[in-house]
């Protein structure tokens, strides 16, 4: 009786250790998703900035990467662009390429002169190193504008003196504005003055300096210096008569030695103020013997008088021309100069 009942106890206490094992096996199975949920990270990626970007033009975004949980580690980051089967499409970049949790990196992206002008979606998946956790980000749109780089050339200042008789002169400041990221290619920017209205035969002329001018993204000056046909004045050359002026007194100062011989004491001092007054206007007459009048020329002729208009365009090394976009019109600036008639 002792025998059988003992024997059950036995039973009874394998059952239970039996159980507990049971049990504990299954509090750790059901235990390890939980702990391996939580080790996970975070990923977000701000907006990119700009979201609309011309061709050739770059954009950007800040990744960050953080954790909630018991997650530590590294992860890799990539960034993808879509659709890929158009001309050149942007192309983004991750650095750091990798990052510890907690940490950012930047994406970039580069588009090319040539890019193919829609609407692209961009995602950022990170991939833990330690862990077969994968995510990705929201897709994002950036948008490639069919708008080229180019230049404005506008007036700081208007040519002062806006009035000037022919012969003279006006200076004005002119600005060279790029638009869109725009860089000037080879040497820079030639400035001319494209038309001067109305036609004559001799018009004002432009100059300006620098030109050309080196535009490298943000606004540049150059002087614009307007230029006219005046009089020349001269003065004729004729030989110096100063060595004949001076016998003029000879032949009276010969006459008064003669008379002081001939005559008396009274007619002695008649004769020396007499010559003394020829020897004095001799020398106030020296100076109109030389010829010194002034004369007027034209060689060239003229500019007429009138007021003229002239219009300023610049033109790059690949033949880009100026314009006035950010206005709405195509038309480039214009300066006026009034020529009057010269003043002797």
């Amino acid at each position: 009786m002792l025998k059988s009942e003992s024997s059950q106890f036995r039973l009874i206490l394998q059952a239970r250790r039996a159980g507990i094992t049971a049990f504990c096996l299954l509090a750790a199975f059901l235990a390890l998703p939980s702990a391996a949920s939580a080790q996970t990270f975070t990923l977000e990626a701000a907006p990119f900035s700009p979201d609309a970007v011309s061709q050739g033009g770059t954009s950007a975004s800040t990744i960050t990467v953080g954790t909630s949980t018991l997650f530590s580690g590294t992860v890799d980051l990539t960034c993808q662009v879509t659709p890929t089967n158009l001309t050149d499409p942007p192309a983004c970049l991750v650095s750091p390429a990798t990052v510890n949790v907690p940490g950012s990196a930047s994406a970039t992206i580069t588009t090319k002169g040539d890019t193919s002008t829609v609407a692209y979606s961009i995602t950022i998946t990170g991939t833990a190193t330690s862990t077969p956790q994968i995510t990705t980000t929201q897709p994002q749109s950036l948008t490639v504008l069919a708008v080229a780089p180019q230049f404005t050339v506008t007036i700081q200042r208007a040519v002062q003196p806006n009035s000037v008789p022919a012969g003279n002169g006006g200076v004005g400041i002119i600005n060279i504005n790029p638009v869109n990221g725009y860089l000037s290619p080879g040497s820079g920017v030639t400035l001319s003055c494209n038309t001067i209205t109305p036609l004559v035969t001799y018009p004002p002329f432009c100059s300006f300096s620098p030109n050309p001018v080196k535009v490298t993204g943000t606004t540049v000056t150059s002087t614009l210096t307007i230029n006219t046909y005046g009089p020349i004045i001269t003065r004729a050359i004729a030989p110096p008569r100063t060595f004949y002026a001076l016998w003029m007194p000879f032949p009276m100062l010969a006459l008064v030695g003669l008379g002081a011989a001939v005559g008396g004491k009274r007619a002695r001092k008649a004769w020396g103020l007499l010559a003394l007054f020829v020897v004095s206007g001799a020398l106030f007459l020296m100076p109109a013997c030389g010829n010194t009048t002034p004369t007027t020329t034209s060689p060239n002729g003229l500019t007429p008088s009138n007021t003229y208009t002239f219009t300023v365009i610049g033109v790059d090394a690949d033949g880009v021309i100026s314009s006035n976009t950010g206005s709405g019109t195509n038309t480039n600036p214009s300066v006026t100069l009034t020529v009057t008639t010269p003043t002797n």
